[in-house]
Parts: structure tokens; C-alpha cells; sequence
């Protein structure tokens, strides 16, 4: 993963979640909340093929796409905007 200076970043920092935590940012060696942004993964996608097959094909099947805990979640430094770390579902 790379900053916006460029500057390689490793994410070796603890367990990230779905949820914030608060970290030392190894770029601006701030401590904080880190910024948390969803998006979709693997088991979003599954979950939209198992309803798919289901017989919920009309939208339904695309409910998997707005809910968090079914979405990966990437981490960044509300300060300096590096990011930190990705949790995966799956």
C-alpha cells in the first residue's frame, strides 16, 4: 500500500475490524481514530449470488451491497489520510 507521498506503508499495526480504533500512525507518528470506508468484498458478492439463487431476484438480492457487515472495511489515519490496514470477511 502506498501514501500520497508515495511512501510505502505496512499494515503491522494490531486487528483492525469493522469498527474505528485508535492506532499510532507509523507516516505521521499521530495517535487517533482511524477513518473507517466500506467497501464491497468476496462475501458481499456471495451473499448476493446465495439470495440470487434463492429466488430474490428483483433487488433483493443486492441488499448484501448496503450493509457494512457484510463489506470489507479499510482503515486510514484521519489525519494524514495513509491508510492502515483492510479488514476482510473472508
Amino acid at each position: 500500500m502506498a501514501n500520497a507521498a508515495g511512501q510505502v506503508i505496512v499494515a503491522t499495526i494490531g486487528p483492525f475490524g469493522d469498527s474505528p480504533v485508535q492506532v499510532t500512525c507509523p507516516s505521521c507518528h499521530q495517535t487517533g481514530v482511524t477513518k473507517v470506508e466500506f467497501s464491497s468484498g468476496l462475501i458481499t458478492y456471495l451473499f448476493c449470488g446465495g439470495l440470487f439463487m434463492c429466488g430474490l431476484v428483483l433487488g433483493c438480492c443486492l441488499i448484501p451491497f448496503c450493509v457494512d457487515r457484510l463489506r470489507d472495511a479499510k482503515h486510514s489515519c484521519s489525519n494524514c489520510k495513509a491508510v492502515l490496514g483492510v479488514y476482510k470477511r473472508l
